[in-house]
């Protein structure tokens, strides 16, 4: 049996901690202090939430006016997103291994004895589980009746949303060494769930048939050595405007045309991180902490942002014409979509490595792997 090893040391704190060298030890790069900046937008903590720390892949998701959170101790709960008010607070009596989705009142996440759980979420009733062939370590996807989990043996399963009847299953190949994958899944209404794939690939797949409608390259794996050749898509695609954007650790972020898969440009850049997109450009944090932008026609890149570099910093989300960023010593940063000028800045007390911020218009969803939820508005 082939073995495959997970690189769980490849996360982003020890990605950031400098280039290594067997003979010669590590570089340490120091974070960039920050420098003073001229406020020209104001950016709110609406309110924040102390929770227990939970994994990367515990994104929190807004659904009808709430938000829904998760732990691996079993603990979910809904909170008013505009009070921060916890609505309800449900304690399974078992561990969970993923973050959540939601449609309505049911919550579906996956559990640490690798089933999927479709539970609700103000009585804590499980409605329906499903085993499933392995751990699921990032949150389901739900495209219209159709939930679609994948397991660590690369396994994409779809199932009734209903009562849970496994409806297909698809197995993919790993490369050799992967980095560990939180979350690199999404949905596009009932048409299409994108995922990002190791080897570079995204991959767009039909939810009632798991059939891949294409597949595109982000990036090909290249190098001397195994690790050298590892090119993973491992944060979320994003979908806009019929257009399909995705970026490779150790790769590229390439944008393509949603409908025939079509490669319409690529520039070179490594992000674990995430991208982001506005009307007219895609946002990329790369793995030492700059910020970039590139035009989403062309793939020019219009600015490029070094003062959070070394600072551990999150994936890119927009809200409303900003682009938000947080780093690890829980500084959020506004910066402008037309120059990359940090334009606002607050402190929101996160400790170390944050989530990608989840993008809700003039808002912002923040959660830090220490716990701590935080909602940020524009002011």
């Amino acid at each position: 049996m082939r073995r495959h090893l997970l690189l769980t040391a490849l996360t982003s704190s020890l990605l950031l901690a400098g280039c290594a060298s067997w003979f010669e030890g590590s570089t340490q790069f120091q974070p960039t202090p920050l420098a003073a900046i001229k406020p020209l937008q104001a950016l709110d903590v609406k309110w924040t939430l102390q929770q227990a720390a939970p994994a990367a892949s515990f994104l929190p998701v807004y659904a009808n006016g709430n938000v829904v959170t998760a732990d691996a101790d079993g603990r979910i709960r809904s909170v008013d997103a505009l009070s921060g008010r916890v609505q309800s607070d449900v304690a399974l009596k078992r561990g969970l291994a993923s973050g959540v989705a939601v449609s309505g009142d049911t919550v579906l996440v996956g559990s640490q004895d690798a089933k999927l759980l479709a539970v609700n979420r103000t009585s804590g009733k499980i409605q329906w589980e499903q085993p499933l062939t392995s751990l699921m370590l990032e949150a389901p996807q739900i495209a219209g009746d159709i939930v679609v989990v994948r397991t660590n043996d690369a396994r994409l399963t779809g199932f009734s949303l209903a009562d849970g009847k496994q409806q297909w299953s698809v197995v993919n190949v790993l490369p050799q060494l992967t980095v560990r994958n939180d979350g690199s899944m999404r949905a596009v209404g009932r048409e299409a769930v994108m995922v990002g794939q190791a080897g570079g690939r995204v991959d767009i797949v039909n939810p009632l048939t798991g059939n891949t409608i294409w597949q595109g390259a982000v990036a090909t794996p290249r190098g001397a050595t195994e690790l050298e050749r590892v090119t993973d898509v491992t944060s979320r695609p994003v979908f806009d405007g019929g257009q399909v954007c995705a970026v490779a650790y150790q790769g590229r972020v390439a944008c393509f045309d949603a409908r025939s898969g079509s490669l319409q440009w690529a520039r070179e850049v490594s992000s674990s991180r995430g991208v982001a997109v506005d009307a007219r450009n895609v946002y990329v944090t790369a793995e030492d902490g700059s910020i970039w932008a590139y035009d989403r026609q062309s793939g020019r890149n219009v600015w490029k942002n070094d003062d959070l570099k070394y600072r551990d910093v999150s994936g890119p989300a927009m809200i409303g014409r900003f682009v938000l960023v947080v780093d690890g010593e829980g500084y959020a940063h506004l910066l402008s979509n037309e120059s990359g000028g940090i334009v606002g800045r607050n402190k929101i007390g996160t400790t170390g490595p944050v989530n990608q911020p989840v993008s809700l218009g003039s808002s912002a969803l923040v959660q830090g792997r220490d716990g701590r939820l935080a909602m940020l508005n524009l002011g």
